[in-house]
């Protein structure tokens, strides 16, 4: 399958935080904090007198590198790891750029960035012909809107999913309720399109923990955008 649709999504229920924003928001009222425990001056108060704090770093990524570049402003000693042979990740996605805290780095960085296309997606079914624009919308749409189901019920419900449940079963779930208004050759040919979300994060979608997909959310607000870091 070629082309994207947008990840970043908004939760149907109006009750419901996002989690990514519970993070930002409960750093933001801390990082400031002489008495954050995870600060520098608090590490430096723990170590003996004398002895220079020393951090090491793994993987020279964007997050690596900014987090040993952090560390070095602040006067302490840093290693970092990679095992290839060259820093960056290379290209990644950056999800809703309005106040989003990863395209203001990139910003201070000198990164470059690009917004991201926006292409139709083009699926082939499973005898390599091309689907029609109208029946690939149809199961890129239905994807998608599983995808945002996924996520909001991890978000409810993680405390209580088996941690074996996948989200391929997710999948499944969902398309059984839907079986009496798609025919069972369209059922299977969304599952395969539903696999394709391995493609975005690296890893089959059968072994993909739904009670952590949660885990998976990206930030609203805006178009997507890359970058090369």
């Amino acid at each position: 399958m070629e082309g994207r649709a947008n990840c970043s999504h908004s939760y149907k229920s109006p009750d419901l935080i996002s989690r990514i924003h519970q993070d930002l928001n409960g750093y933001r009222s801390k990082r400031d904090s002489s008495t954050d425990p995870e600060s520098p001056e608090m590490l430096r108060r723990m170590m003996p007198q004398g002895r220079r704090l020393r951090v090491c770093v793994v993987g020279a990524g964007v997050a690596g590198m900014r987090c040993a570049q952090i560390l070095g402003e602040k006067g302490i000693d840093v290693t970092v790891l990679e095992a290839r042979d060259r820093t960056g990740s290379g290209p990644n996605w950056i999800h809703g750029v309005n106040q989003n805290p990863i395209l203001d780095l990139a910003k201070e960085l000198n990164a470059t960035t690009m917004p991201a296309p926006e292409l139709p997606p083009s699926i082939y079914d499973q005898s390599g012909h091309l689907l029609s624009q109208e029946e690939g919308q149809k199961c890129s749409g239905l994807m998608w809107g599983i995808i945002e189901d996924a996520f909001e019920y991890s978000l409810k419900h993680s405390v209580s999913i088996p941690q074996e449940q996948s989200l391929f079963d997710f999948f499944k779930l969902k398309l059984k309720l839907k079986e009496k208004d798609l025919p069972e050759s369209t059922q299977e040919l969304i599952l395969q399109v539903c696999r394709s979300w391995g493609d975005y994060i690296g890893g089959s979608i059968e072994k993909q923990s739904l009670k952590y997909f949660w885990l998976e959310e990206t930030i609203d607000g805006g178009k997507d955008r890359l970058i090369d870091n």
